[in-house]
């Protein structure tokens, strides 16, 4: 009974029953009984009172009854859905869904039919109720016929069945199956498209002695398994963009390691080889120097094996830790001057002008420069190398020049390497640009910008 009715209800039924008692008492009873009739009446009046007051109280207390049900339905919602914020794994996210709908609408069985993308088709099935014997013992869950399949039905209805046998729509149960006696269901949509169907069978009566008495299903539990599914659905999309995510993280750790390996170990690696080939050849003619280079070739080698770690855990070449961008490009400079006959000249500002660079600018510069400088000792055959760097408006410049032999830059990605094109990523990573200019018998000029504040 809404609030208006109740108002209309409590004005004009003491107004009506008043007029009526007033109507017998002047017109009804006989002059001579007078007095029995002003007793009769006042009786009546105090019968209606009561009887007034019982209707409307009881109206009354069922409201409050409602109200306070209503309130425990919105506050079992709510921390439904506070629960179902606290995981982000997707398939913990599944279960936890189909537990808590569950434990909301007080109910012996519950399931989650999850469709497979761009289909009416059930994919997973995620059961809470049964144990793992009770699901081992049914077999292959169930595919999306019977009343299951109604749901799935894009233009499909939420469920209320308080009588399944009954219900022509239903195909029966698969042998071992427990019995179920109601069902209620509905779509978890999100952003338009349905992701998965929410079941939800034998309702409990938990004011029971037992707590095990079935009863039925009502509108009021549709609705908030209803408002459950809203909040289920945004808990599944997050946990979706969590994943992938996760995913697009470990894709660009690939992506950084491989770089890593390619500008860092393998120009060790290969630097170290070229190493002892130099080696091999002086063994005869010069004992002491081949014997040196081997002691070299040992102390890269453990080097390597530091580094390798240190890539892995996402940290910078040990040999280079706490460098600055001068310091750091001066070790190489000087580490590839006494690995080979080439004169390199590095040229810088005072450490004093230099502005102030970001960990990751510096490594991503040094890993640039250690791939130009390794790509002229394995390419060039040149004899002198220049490094220059300057600082201007704004911008960091470094130039990397040879005197080798060259190469066509548009045709060097045929080779099937990459150093080229992990130094244009590291320094567009950065927000600035690499220029490379080189012909056959010409050298290379390597420029490196980088826009500075």
């Amino acid at each position: 009974m809404s609030t208006r009715a109740l108002k209309w209800i409590s004005a004009l039924l003491p107004m009506g029953f008043m007029v009526g008692v007033l109507y017998w008492r002047f017109y009804i009873v006989p002059q001579a009984r007078i007095a029995e009739g002003n007793l009769y009446a006042l009786v009546a009046v105090a019968l209606g009172a009561v009887v007034f007051s019982v209707l409307v109280f009881s109206v009354i207390e069922r409201r409050e009854e409602e109200i306070e049900l209503r309130g425990d339905q919105l506050e079992a919602l709510h921390e439904s859905a506070l629960a179902l914020t606290t995981e982000l794994d997707i398939q913990a996210v599944l279960q936890k869904v189909v537990d808590l709908s569950r434990a909301l609408i007080h109910s012996k069985y519950g399931a989650l039919g999850v469709l497979a993308p761009g289909t009416q088709r059930i994919e997973q099935f995620i059961t809470s109720g049964l144990t793992t014997e009770q699901r081992a013992r049914i077999g292959a869950p169930p595919t999306g016929h019977g009343l299951l399949g109604v749901l799935i039905d894009p233009d499909g209805e939420p469920l209320l069945i308080n009588d399944i046998r009954k219900d022509p729509r239903s195909a029966g149960f698969p042998p071992n199956h427990p019995p179920m006696q109601s069902l209620v269901g509905v779509p978890i949509r999100s952003k338009g498209e349905t992701f998965g169907n929410l079941y939800l069978a034998d309702k409990i009566d938990m004011d029971g002695p037992n707590g095990d008495r079935l009863i039925n299903f009502e509108e009021g539990d549709r609705l908030l398994l209803e408002k459950f599914a809203t909040q289920a659905a945004i808990a599944i999309e997050n946990a979706q963009l969590y994943r992938q995510t996760q995913e697009l993280a470990v894709l660009q750790e690939r992506e950084r390691f491989s770089m890593d390996l390619h500008d860092g170990i393998m120009q060790a690696v290969y630097a170290t080889g070229l190493s002892l080939q130099e080696a091999e050849h002086s063994v005869g003619e010069q004992p002491e120097t081949a014997r040196e280079r081997i002691q070299q070739v040992n102390r890269d080698l453990s080097q390597v094996q530091r580094d390798i770690r240190n890539y892995i855990l996402g940290l910078r070449p040990d040999r280079y830790q706490d460098q600055d961008l001068i310091a750091g490009i001066d070790l190489m400079a000087r580490e590839l001057r006494a690995n080979t006959l080439m004169e390199i000249n590095f040229d810088h500002p005072r450490k004093t002008s230099m502005p102030a660079l970001e960990e990751r600018q510096v490594s991503q510069i040094m890993h640039i420069v250690r791939e130009a400088l390794t790509n002229i000792r394995k390419h060039a055959h040149a004899r002198h190398i220049g490094l220059d760097m300057t600082v201007g408006e704004g911008e960091l410049v470094l130039e990397i020049r040879d005197d080798g032999r060259g190469f066509d830059p548009s045709k060097a990605s045929e080779d099937g390497g990459n150093g080229l094109l992990n130094m244009r990523q590291r320094m567009q990573s950065l927000g600035g640009d690499v220029n490379i200019a080189s012909a056959a018998g010409q050298g290379t000029r390597v420029e490196l910008s980088l826009p500075l504040g």
